[in-house]
């Protein structure tokens, strides 16, 4: 019983006291607000009253302070603080809304493109410890990145230590048939250990051992998860039956797990990500002392401790020993790279540059916040002299102000995720064709953390400046000023001035960039590409081999089908040939010029290519010299060779080309040398290459059997996608067991070659259109409110007699400094940083003057403009007005 008494007495006690502290809160407010109203009364107290009273209250403030300690009670808690903090914003709605959505607007840019930084750059790769994991290529003889030779692999396997596994691939389409219609499909040959190495393992069957290596020794296939189901209904006994590839008998080894996709290949199209339908063993064949021949990817797992330099140091000391025994491997060098690094490969400079774009953009979000927030603090001088009076400490004062801040990042912050989430799908779909890891780009939980770190990050960056500002704020000064509307301190202007210099520099640096990405944009479509893309319907064929088996079979299949499409009803020419410009095809041959002898540390080699005597009308490649290849150029025909410009004049400067030879065998006899027939415009292999490299074509019936597969071009007096049918059928016809594939407009060809500097431009320059726009606004805040509060001045020069054109020129120089400062700092700025997306454009120098030339002026223009309302509001100034103010 004494117990539950007890328990209410302390909570009747408690009740008194709460009573009691909202009595004291409630006299004090009565005493501020009193305090309030006696000295905005100006002129009515004398000063020494006024001191006194500031005292009076201060010491009344004290006693009220230890009153509520001495009950165990404090005014300064962080409930109290967000509790005002939200009436604050709520009393001032349009300051809220206009500061919560810039800051949501960059907070949300900065989480779309942390979504794509996470995904491509921070998230590991899906295999087991891939920071070990490495990809092994060569350079030499002017070639940065080039496959391996087999044999080469075979070797760095077996004397390698560095390696806890070595595995090779090569890229190879085939073509399912026997159950359904025949499809084309995407696949790799792998050595063994392959999937070892990368830490897989198949959910069905196994993976290939070293005894499927031996040519002859069986033909297996390791399906993906994807085409187990789609194509054999996830049949659990796949495993042991056979499949039909290429005509041929195929014994089904494994099943991978779903999502197993392709590490990365440099070399061709296909990319981290891209749809890989199945494996097969890479068969060793052929002489091991050919090393000639380079077309296969090397990956590597590290053994724990060993670093690529370390494994990278090894292997060309092997290279080494092998150049000493084969005479094709001396002046190579290895290279081992992180897998990582090599899957995103170039986008990462682009990813890291619009990433700083964006932090650029929340910069100039903050400093307009900041502004906005001066602004409110010089409204609220006198709020802030009469706490000061009262004896509130600064501290207090502070950590009062940033708590608005962080509440108004916070409210931007969750409004900017909800911004992310659509945005990221928007950006997904902008994305280049075979950006890596594109699928995994999302709105997740590291995201999300980003997003509230970014918030509360900004919350403080644009809140301490003028919460400190604030608190220094004298309180005589501040309660005489504060009833005077005066326009706050010169410190405080000083300030204000400076985050718009900094608003605009930002603003400055942002347009230069994203304008020598235009420049750049423009030159790759102005360029032109030695060929027409217009009205040309592309696909790709490939003829089995167990169908195919002599060449002479592959000829006239081909040519059967380029005659009967040319002449089909709207079809103007049509061709075949190895490849598509503009696809990245990069395959070279060395070869030896007649009467010409290259220099020690050079090679004879160029670019090779295949092609039908239409494919180069057909695609509207311009003859420069000599002619074309004909029909009469068969297999019979003396060696007929076509050649670019480059190589022209690169290996004959200055010279007559026709009927210059070449050869590719070591001791040739007459028979074995190349003619040059012809002499074509140079197409570049990629869009973004600086020129073309030297290239030439066999006529294709000369060109030996190493081209089954080929590339259809037909080209159209109309909408070439009406011949999509007339293809399939002319195929269907010849030969109703092959599968069609990638039919496609040219036209699409070369809009993929240009998507990746289009996308970069758009992105840089919707981040400089967003920073202009915010810092034309902080501009027109800052004049704006100067002229507000400079209005009784302006009316009182203007009742002396000042013109008000003198009065528009004066706030408009006052905009021109600030923009002129900016714009200069600016320019400096991006001098020093435009180095760093060198690789980001095409034939246009990091310094260029047109750029900057042209960004200084629109910049400052455009923060006059801005600027323009408030000056002419200055010219509109009431004089009486001022007069009966003074």
């Amino acid at each position: 019983m004494s117990q539950t008494s007890g328990f209410f007495r302390k909570l009747w006690m408690l009740i008194r006291r709460e009573r009691f502290r909202d009595e004291l809160d409630e006299e004090m407010a009565f005493h501020r607000a009193q305090a309030e109203q006696d000295f905005v009364a100006d002129g009515m107290m004398p000063k020494a009253a006024r001191l006194a009273a500031m005292r009076q209250f201060g010491n009344a403030a004290r006693l009220n302070e230890q009153s509520h300690e001495a009950i165990g009670f404090r005014f300064e808690t962080v409930a109290q603080d967000i509790r005002y903090a939200l009436r604050q914003l709520i009393q001032n709605p349009g300051f809220t809304v206009v500061i919560t959505l810039t800051l949501a607007l960059s907070i949300g840019a900065n989480s779309a493109i942390f979504s794509v930084i996470d995904a491509v750059l921070l998230k590991s790769l899906p295999y087991a410890d891939p920071d070990r994991l490495t990809v092994l290529y060569l350079s030499g003889f002017a070639f940065p990145k080039f496959p391996l030779n087999p044999w080469d692999f075979h070797d760095f396997r077996d004397r390698s230590t560095s390696f806890e596994s070595l595995a090779a691939y090569t890229r190879g389409d085939v073509q399912l048939s026997g159950s359904g219609e025949p499809v084309r499909l995407t696949g790799f040959g792998i050595t063994s250990g392959y999937f070892h190495t990368l830490g897989l393992k198949p959910q069905l069957g196994r993976e290939f051992d070293r005894q499927v290596e031996i040519p002859g020794n069986g033909k297996l296939v390791i399906l993906s998860d994807r085409l187990w189901r789609s194509r054999f209904g996830a049949d659990p006994g796949i495993v042991g039956r056979k499949i039909t590839l290429d005509m041929q008998p195929y014994t089904v080894s494994g099943v991978m797990p779903a999502g197993t996709e392709h590490p990365g290949n440099r070399y061709r199209a296909v990319t981290f990500g891209d749809s890989v339908d199945l494996w097969w063993p890479f068969p060793f064949d052929g002489d091991p002392n050919q090393r000639g021949s380079h077309f296969i990817e090397g990956i590597g797992r590290l053994k724990p401790g060993v670093t690529p330099e370390q494994a990278q140091a090894e292997i060309n000391a092997i290279m080494t020993q092998l150049g000493r025994e084969h005479s094709g491997d001396v002046g190579w060098t290895v290279h081992v790279a992180r897998l990582s690094e090599q899957v995103v490969g170039s986008n990462r400079l682009m990813l890291l540059v619009l990433l700083g774009a964006v932090a650029m953009v929340l910069l100039i979000a903050c400093a307009n916040a900041a502004n906005l927030q001066l602004v409110r603090a010089a409204a609220r001088q006198r709020e802030v002299a009469v706490r000061l009076a009262l004896g509130a400490p600064r501290g207090r004062l502070i950590r009062q102000m940033l708590t608005e801040s962080l509440l108004i990042a916070l409210l931007g912050g969750a409004l900017g995720a909800l911004l992310a989430y659509g945005g990221v799908k928007a950006l997904v779909s902008l994305l280049p064709a075979g950006f890596p890891r594109a699928a995994e780009i999302h709105v997740n939980a590291p995201v999300f953390a980003f997003t509230l770190m970014i918030s509360a990050m900004t919350g403080i960056l644009f809140g301490l400046a003028p919460a400190i500002q604030a608190s220094r704020t004298d309180p005589k000064q501040g309660l005489y000023e504060g009833g005077r509307g005066a326009t706050g301190s010169k410190r405080q202007q000083r300030l204000r001035s400076a985050l718009v210099i900094s608003e605009v520099s930002l603003a400055c640096v942002l347009l230069i960039g994203a304008g020598l990405m235009l420049r750049s944009f423009l030159n790759q479509l102005q360029q032109n590409p030695g060929f027409e893309r217009e009205h040309v319907l592309t696909a790709s064929i490939a003829l089995p081999d167990a169908k195919y088996k002599k060449y002479i079979d592959v000829v006239r299949f081909y040519d059967r089908l380029t005659t009967n499409l040319a002449s089909a009803p709207g079809v103007q020419s049509a061709g075949a040939g190895s490849d598509l410009p503009w696809t990245g095809y990069d395959d070279n041959m060395s070869f030896t010029i007649e009467g010409k002898h290259p220099q020690p540390d050079e090679d004879f080699h160029a670019r090779y290519h295949v092609a039908t005597a239409d494919y180069f009308r057909a695609l509207g490649i311009q003859l420069v010299q000599g002619r074309f290849f004909a029909q009469s150029d068969d297999a019979q025909a003396p060696l007929a060779l076509i050649v670019n410009q480059s190589m022209a004049s690169h290996y004959w400067p200055g010279e007559d080309v026709l009927g210059r030879r070449i050869t590719f065998e070591s001791q040739p006899t007459d028979k074995d040398w190349y003619t040059v027939v012809g002499v074509v415009g140079d197409v570049k292999d990629k869009p973004n290459s600086l020129g073309a490299e030297p290239a030439f074509w066999w006529t294709f019936p000369q060109s030996g059997n190493g081209f089954p597969s080929m590339s259809l071009v037909v080209r159209s007096d109309a909408n070439p996608l009406l011949l999509a049918d007339t293809v399939r059928e002319q195929v269907r016809q010849l030969d109703p067991t092959l599968a069609l594939a990638d039919v496609r407009l040219m036209e699409q060809i070369a809009d993929e070659g240009v998507a990746t500097p289009r996308f970069a431009f758009f992105l840089v320059g919707l981040f400089a259109g967003l920073a202009i726009v915010l810092a034309a606004i902080g501009t027109y805040g800052v004049i704006s409110y100067s002229v507000s509060q400079r209005i009784p001045e302006f009316g009182l020069r203007l009742a002396l007699g000042a013109p008000p054109s003198g009065l528009l020129r004066m706030v408009l120089a006052q905009a021109f400094q600030l923009a002129v400062a900016g714009t200069a700092f600016g320019v400096v700025v991006a001098l020093l940083l435009s180095r760093l997306i060198r690789g980001l454009i095409y034939n246009v120098s990091p310094a260029d003057p047109l750029t900057f030339a042209a960004v200084g002026p629109m910049v400052i223009a455009i923060a006059l403009l801005a600027c323009y309302l408030p000056a002419r509001r200055a010219t509109k100034a009431n004089p009486m007005v001022a007069l009966r103010a003074e």
